[in-house]
């Protein structure tokens, strides 16, 4: 018998690590400088793959060739946990959801105080996206009409949802299971 409150969890990767620590990821990221995972391992083991060939590009444009690992870690998450946590979920890609998406791609600061954010991933796309929408209005505060534009841009409903742990209490939570390299 399945515990249906107990999610699997998965992170692409090219880093080798044990433990969790929030704060090494990137910043301007969808939701902010986290740790990302999401609920399709398929979509896990793209992004790693990703993130091998730029690492592998950066070396080259100095001349150097390295081998990157690709790896993709698997989590349990139990969702009862998040009774006790300050969890924000987006249910649809909507205004509310873009401009928070904005908010944190453009910033290198923390931008909220969620220790979870649950919601659509935005394409690869993101950051040219919201750049030029931005450049269009001038700085000006982005219309209803600029927003729909802008998540028609960055195609959120074609990638599985994400969940973002942004506090390291919530990423302890994770309940490690494994990590493989991606073939």
């Amino acid at each position: 018998m399945s515990n249906s409150n107990i999610i699997t969890l998965y992170h692409g990767s090219i880093y080798e690590f044990d433990a969790i620590d929030v704060t090494r990821g990137r910043a301007n990221k969808d939701f902010g400088r986290g740790f990302y995972t999401s609920r399709d391992a398929r979509h896990a083991e793209r992004l790693a793959a990703r993130n091998r060939e730029i690492e592998q590009e950066r070396y080259a444009l100095r001349g150097r060739t390295v081998s990157v690992t690709p790896l993709l870690y698997t989590y349990e998450f139990d969702l009862r946990e998040t009774e006790k946590l300050n969890v924000k979920e987006f249910l649809v890609p909507d205004g509310e959801w873009m401009r928070f998406v904005v908010l944190n791609r453009m910033s290198r600061e923390k931008q909220h105080s969620f220790d979870i954010v649950i919601g659509a991933t935005a394409n690869d796309n993101t950051r040219v996206s919201i750049q030029t929408v931005l450049s269009a209005a001038g700085g000006q505060v982005l219309t209803e009409k600029a927003i729909d534009a802008l998540i028609a841009l960055v195609e959120p409903n074609n990638l599985p949802a994400q969940f973002f742990f942004g506090s390291q209490h919530a990423a302890d939570l994770l309940q490690f299971k494994g990590r493989r390299i991606i073939r």
